[in-house]
């Protein structure tokens, strides 16, 4: 056990040498593609990315996480990045997404935004969509205001090798009705990229943004995502990561939501060979609320890991957590959901729930619900579960003639269906499109 851990240690400290000389190069000959104004910012963070290094393998956070695949993989295609798709490849993707009645659509390709096969972006007095490759110097500078610190590791380096995004600004008062769908392709060359996503939803203001990942062949992600949600706000987001079964997915999601806002999360992860979502929410006004669900479903020998934090930092806050993990064959989960409510949050109501289902007897979940509360007067409870399918449930479906592998795949739709229909109120086509691609992997899951 020594052994492995110092055997993957050295390999991300080689990672991170052969990753900082490629930094070098790529500030020395910067690509065209890349905004000026984002020279410093790459270069302080890369300086951040470098005096933390990867994360350790004794490390609490990455305990049944190994990064060692991501660092090597970073080291070997950061100096590919970024790369042009061929049309024909980015069209196929586009044709499998699911139609949503009048989305606003942005395309990324390989880390780049494609304006011609977005929609295009219209002036709007309440919508601001702004590719950061087009910002002119006063967006430039909201852009930067809006970023999160950078006190994760993996955040200082999408920071670092960060060559295009999207920033999303609401107005005070405006409700967005259509959905806004930002889809970041990967289309199967051998790239590492680094997506950005800015969310600023001003006072009063209502928002529904989709992030989507899809990919082909062994790509790279680090993603992050940073949103605010000012006084009295709301919105919802989706978070998709449905990329090929050897792709190795990392998310970070940073939100803050202001007095009485609403900050709705739905996380699905049906794709990735290794992925890992960073989901850390921020209540630091009265009455803000957090309703956050998951879902993933695994098989083979693919791994999911979701982290999870909420910060209760004022009075009658509320937070819901429901995820729930699908997993078969050798596949292995990890839910680390940690809630928080600091001194002062008094009237707190936190609820968390994680829930997992193994159709397999190798197929592993690691759950970790944690409560820290540092003030009286509140109401919290957390409870985690993993069990195999319901065998009266089965025996009923199989006495009325169902045939064994339908009603196994019955039970394990019913399952995930809770988290999915926390979507069909909001947007009826993309809860279709989930039951679409659910249904496809069930037979090999189930």
């Amino acid at each position: 056990m020594k052994k492995n851990i110092q055997d993957r240690d050295t390999r991300s400290a080689a990672a991170l040498t052969t990753i900082e000389a490629v930094f070098k190069k790529l500030q020395a000959e910067p690509a065209a593609d890349i905004p000026a104004w984002l020279q410093p910012t790459r270069e302080k963070a890369f300086a951040n990315f470098r005096e933390t290094g990867f994360p350790r393998a004794k490390d609490e956070d990455w305990k049944y996480t190994n990064l060692t695949s991501f660092a090597e993989r970073s080291a070997a295609y950061l100096s590919n990045q970024p790369l042009a798709a061929t049309n024909k490849t980015a069209g196929n993707f586009l044709t499998d997404l699911p139609e949503t009645e009048n989305e606003i659509r942005i395309v990324f390709v390989n880390g780049l935004h494609r304006p011609d096969l977005s929609t295009a972006i219209k002036p709007d007095s309440g919508l601001k969509l702004t590719p950061y490759s087009t910002a002119d110097s006063s967006t430039s500078e909201e852009i930067l205001h809006q970023q999160p610190a950078d006190p994760n590791v993996l955040i200082a380096l999408n920071t670092a090798f960060l060559a295009d995004g999207l920033a999303v600004q609401v107005a005070n008062d405006k409700k967005v009705e259509t959905p806004i769908h930002v889809v970041f392709i990967s289309d199967g060359q051998p790239c590492a990229t680094q997506p950005r996503l800015s969310i600023d939803i001003g006072f009063n203001a209502h928002a529904f943004v989709i992030q989507h990942h899809i990919s082909t062949g062994e790509s790279l992600t680090n993603a992050v995502t940073s949103i605010n949600c000012a006084e009295q706000s709301q919105l919802l987001f989706v978070r998709l990561q449905n990329e090929s079964d050897e792709s190795i997915h990392v998310a970070n999601q940073v939100v803050r939501v202001a007095t009485d806002s609403l900050f709705t999360s739905i996380g699905i992860d049906f794709g990735g060979q290794l992925a890992r979502n960073d989901l850390a929410v921020d209540l630091c006004g009265e009455q803000a609320r957090a309703n956050l669900y998951g879902l993933f479903m695994i098989n083979g020998q693919r791994h999911v890991d979701n982290h999870l934090q909420i910060d209760h930092h004022a009075a009658h806050t509320t937070s819901q957590e429901n995820y729930r993990g699908i997993l078969s064959d050798t596949a292995r989960g990890v839910f680390n959901g940690k809630i928080i409510v600091h001194a002062g949050a008094d009237g707190t109501d936190a609820q968390m729930s994680n829930r997992n289902l193994l159709l397999s007897e190798r197929a592993e979940i690691n759950t970790k619900p944690e409560l820290e509360i540092y003030t009286d007067d509140i109401k919290c409870a957390h409870g985690a579960t993993t069990g195999q399918l319901d065998m009266h449930a089965m025996f009923y479906l199989r006495a009325r003639g169902i045939p064994e592998a339908s009603a196994r795949m019955m039970l394990v739709s019913a399952f995930a269906q809770e988290i999915i229909d926390h979507l069909r109120s909001a947007t009826p086509a993309l809860a279709d499109y989930l039951n679409l691609q659910m249904n496809k992997q069930l037979p090999d899951i189930a």
